[in-house]
């Protein structure tokens, strides 16, 4: 399953082969307030994203949980960014 993820450099394709849900975590990355996207998997090591801004919102729904955003929609770590 692959989906278009926003980095700190721009937006990149995020490929998570052979998982069963990818859930979305907030956490700090370098010190700067981030997404998590964890592959999960049965009977083999969790796929881990690290340092994802926002998630297109036509993959946003092969997400087990949703991005958490503003009342207009911008990615909750972004807006926070711009603060």
């Amino acid at each position: 399953m692959d989906l278009r993820a926003r980095k700190a450099d721009g937006w990149t394709t995020v490929a998570f082969d052979d998982v069963e849900k990818i859930e979305v975590v907030t956490g700090k990355t370098d010190d700067h307030l981030t997404l998590t996207l964890i592959g999960h998997r049965e009977d083999a090591p969790n796929v881990l994203e690290t340092g994802i801004l926002d998630v297109d919102r036509e993959d946003e729904s092969l997400l087990a949980n949703d991005i958490p955003r503003t009342d207009d929609g911008t990615s909750w770590v972004i807006d926070r960014l711009r603060s």
